[in-house]
């Protein structure tokens, strides 16, 4: 490829000088000799019509236009790389690849399980499943690095589409413990506990911690967990309680623990993140709605278990 006069040996050869200082260091890189490194570093000097480098003791310093032209080829060079990669993407996708990233607290079971029930459906659908902080899925979305996502994180933008969700939050109670007698726990039964919490800017965290301070009740120690598995963890070993939406709550039931609803509103809320339809093969759109039900389907389940309907609490199962 030549862009302006410039081809990519002559350029790979400036970058690689800049990156080693040397000559025989970015000859050894592109598995040429040092000959052929300074005849193309003269050819690139003669197109732009000014030097690069200072030629001191041996060694090339660069020049100040030097430096400054190095920026931009950089700035280009890694454009060029997520073209590239993004060129790969849709080979993939149109080979039948889906790529599906999270928020930790649903990359373990809830989008698994889901995903699961959907190569049921597509045997020759190839899935990538990962696990990302709610705050970078948005990004990698408008990006289309991914094909679908879901994130606590509640930005819009009109660049991919958004389908919001509400979950009720759920108390997480060790085994024998007191609060296991009650159906319905309050925000003063966490007075003098040690309570588990995600990090200080998870949404949960928050709304936890803004609940705390309006009633005056004081936790007697908090811990602070990445992830839903750890509190969970944590619980099942009387280490203190804790508060998780339902579908995560359903895993602490699964694995032992106790878990009553709250007798005070608190919320968690997340959205499903997907690309613009034009950006997507037709056949990724129709896995992409079919996942949608399966995931919905999944919390309908995960709130049934615990006797909640759109009415609120009904009697729940222990």
């Amino acid at each position: 490829m030549a862009y302006r006069g410039f081809t990519d040996s002559q350029i790979e050869a400036f970058m690689w000088i800049m990156k080693t200082s040397s000559a025989t260091e970015a000859a050894n890189k592109m598995l040429i000799s040092q000959p052929a490194i300074s005849r193309l570093i003269k050819q690139l000097e003669a197109r732009l019509g000014f030097d690069l480098f200072e030629r001191h003791n041996n060694r090339l310093l660069p020049t100040r236009r030097g430096t400054l032209f190095y920026d931009e080829v950089e700035r280009v060079y890694i454009g060029l790389h997520h073209l590239r990669q993004f060129a790969e993407r849709l080979k993939e996708r149109a080979a039948g690849q889906l790529r599906v990233v999270s928020m930790p607290s649903f990359s373990v079971s809830l989008v698994p399980d889901a995903a699961t029930l959907l190569a049921r459906q597509f045997p020759d659908l190839e899935i990538s499943l990962y696990s990302y902080r709610s705050s970078q899925i948005p990004d990698e979305m408008v990006a289309q690095r991914f094909d679908f996502g879901i994130t606590s994180d509640s930005r819009i933008d009109p660049r991919y589409q958004s389908f919001h969700y509400s979950l009720p939050g759920m108390c997480l109670i060790p085994p024998g413990h007191p609060l296991e007698a009650k159906a319905f726990i309050n925000i003063e039964d966490f007075a003098n506990e040690t309570l588990i919490c995600g990090e200080p800017k998870e949404q949960s965290r928050n709304l936890i911690a803004q609940l705390l301070t309006q009633h005056a009740v004081s936790p007697q120690k908090i811990w602070t967990v990445s992830l839903s598995e750890m509190a969970i963890r944590l619980v099942a070993n009387g280490t203190g309680l804790s508060v998780l939406n339902a579908v995560s709550a359903c895993d602490a039931k699964r694995a032992g623990v106790m878990v009553r609803p709250l007798a005070f509103e608190m919320s968690y809320d997340f959205q499903i993140i997907l690309p613009l339809e034009k950006n997507l093969d037709p056949a990724i759109n129709n896995i992409n709605a079919e996942l949608i039900n399966l995931v919905e389907h999944k919390i309908f389940e995960s709130l049934k278990e615990f006797g909640y309907t759109s009415h609120g609490w009904q009697d729940m199962a222990t």
